[in-house]
């Protein structure tokens, strides 16, 4: 009894020391090992939403392949909302409060009166109206988030609530033009302030090109995609690199085709603007931000932008008021261009048809130039008469160089030939031809207009080649009847080439453009051989002719 009672006391002091010590190696094992675990599960979970974070708004850029933050409320249903107006068909999805359809109601794919309206967001993987934040101290929601709160016919809004601030997209739109406005809210419920670049994007994908059959090799440009902007006063066409990125005063960016534009502009003036431009084989990206701004604490901040929609029509452009105009691209010669666009469609309201407008303009400017004309072939044809004796001066003094060109200068003032005469009218000429050439290529108007019988599209290439046909021919004559300054049978026989190669090259081009050329070409044989016959105008509108003098 004694020795069971003496052992229990040394018992409770093994079980007090077992737990002390069983305590030290937990306390040790948390200090040693386990407060590192925690630390590194803390840090891995840290690196994951961080990760997820930087996939939405990489620091100091941002992407249209990015992807928002999933962290939020529940997801909500996705909502297809469509609106019409008599230019627009407009499809918007719930996901991200986006556009994702465009159809333009007054241009179809094709001829065919049944053929579908041509779609500008047709292919899949394109995304549009894309909301983008650069620099933000703060992660944009995902698209799962928003919803629609409120609609009228003109009107959607969208709301994405999101930790401690609020998202708002309300789109707005008028019945008569292709401009669609969106104001963007970012409503501050936090502590602190919020800060960012707020910006919007657009991803399409480039048009294919055809497949090249036969003489397809022969064919005129395409009709890709292709970037513009507008930076400052200047428009900047064609951007070729993959990726580059503009700061400045930006007024609009837009993605165009031949006919077709989409376009982004900021409503806030600002000299701090960014646009970043990205070009993949078959992908374009395009994303405009305006300046910085800032939010404090249970305060609202806006951002205005705009998107143009439809057509490279001068008038419809103009309503944005940004100098969206200026992405129709006539070259050089833009001052020339207008007007000429502006008689062209006078022309149409009177005659209702196309090709006639195109027709009656082409003669309108042949008549205007016909004063430099006549000069111009009068000069050709006294240089013409002149060649034997510039040959035989050319025999006399061939030694004597000083001397040819004194005896030549004096022989063309003696007949009052300018050897340049013949060529500065033409060259005069020059920039009204290339400003027409320019507004026929471009001009939306030509888009499926019919002309006569079975030419249904003035945009489009004569379906049988017949007009290029008979371009060819004009050429070929006009080539034998304009006087020579050369008596070279080689220069004269690459001369008589030319008409060929020409009519190759027209034979894809479009029917509008290749009229014009051939009606300016076939005037342009009438008025030499009237020169060659001492014809007047007046002599040929009362039947009279007379032959020219031996």
């Amino acid at each position: 009894m004694n020795s069971s009672n003496h052992q229990a006391p040394h018992q409770e002091s093994r079980a007090l020391l077992a737990g002390v010590l069983s305590l030290l190696v937990l306390v040790g094992w948390y200090f040693f090992y386990g407060k590192k675990e925690i630390e590194r599960v803390q840090l891995q979970n840290a690196i994951q939403a961080s990760s997820i974070a930087s996939q939405a708004v990489p620091p100091g850029k941002s992407s249209l392949n990015a992807h928002a933050n999933t962290k939020g409320p529940v997801a909500k249903p996705e909502t297809i909302t469509t609106k019409t107006t008599p230019l627009l068909t407009m499809e918007w999805t719930s996901r991200g409060g986006r556009l994702t359809k465009v159809l333009l109601n007054k241009f179809k794919k094709t001829i065919d009166k049944k053929s579908p309206p041509i779609d500008l967001l047709s292919q899949e993987g394109e995304k549009a109206t894309v909301l983008l934040c650069d620099g933000c101290n703060f992660t944009l929601p995902g698209d799962e988030n928003y919803s629609l709160v409120s609609e009228t016919d003109h009107s959607l809004l969208y709301e994405a609530i999101y930790d401690h601030f609020v998202i708002q997209k309300f789109y707005e739109w008028k019945p008569d033009n292709y401009l669609i406005n969106l104001r963007v809210t970012l409503e501050n419920k936090s502590g602190s302030e919020l800060h960012g670049r707020l910006g919007i994007g657009w991803k399409a994908k480039q048009i294919p090109l055809p497949e090249k059959k036969g003489l397809g090799f022969l064919k005129g440009p395409g009709n890709q995609r292709s970037f513009h902007y507008k930076l400052g006063n200047n428009v900047v066409h064609g951007v070729k690199e993959e990726e580059a990125q503009v700061e400045g005063f930006i007024p609009w960016v837009g993605l165009e085709d031949r006919y077709f534009l989409i376009s982004l502009i900021s409503q806030r003036v600002s000299s701090d603007e960014t646009l970043r431009l990205q070009k993949g084989v078959d992908v374009l990206s395009m994303s405009l931000y305006p300046s910085e701004i800032v939010v404090p604490s249970q305060s609202k901040q806006e951002e205005s932008y705009s998107f143009y929609l439809g057509p490279k029509e001068r008038e419809s452009l103009l309503v944005a008021g940004v100098g969206l105009e200026d992405a129709v691209d006539y070259g050089w010669f833009t001052f020339l261009a207008i007007p000429i666009l502006k008689l062209l469609q006078i022309f149409y309201v009177g005659i209702k048809n196309w090709g006639v407008a195109i027709l009656l303009l082409t003669l309108l400017v042949k008549i205007l130039m016909n004063p430099l004309t006549i000069k111009s072939m009068k000069q050709m044809k006294g240089m013409q008469k002149l060649q034997p004796k510039l040959a035989a001066l050319k025999e006399k003094y061939k030694n004597d160089k000083q001397r040819l060109n004194m005896e030549t200068m004096q022989l063309f003032k003696t007949h009052k030939v300018n050897p340049m005469g013949g060529c500065l009218p033409m060259v005069l000429q020059m920039p009204i031809y290339i400003a027409l050439y320019k507004v026929l290529y471009n001009s939306i108007e030509l888009y499926h207009a019919p002309f006569v019988g079975f030419y249904r599209d003035l945009s489009a290439p004569d379906p049988y080649f017949i007009l290029p046909i008979l371009l060819g021919v004009a050429m070929l004559i006009q080539q034998k009847l304009t006087p020579s300054a050369t008596t070279d049978p080689a220069q004269k026989q690459m001369m008589m080439i030319m008409p060929i190669m020409f009519t190759a090259f027209m034979l894809f081009l479009p029917l509008g453009l290749v009229l014009y050329i051939f009606v300016n070409t076939a005037t342009g044989v009438l008025q030499q051989y009237m020169s060659q016959k001492d014809i007047t105008w007046r002599d040929l509108l009362r039947g009279r002719f007379r032959s020219s003098p031996a």
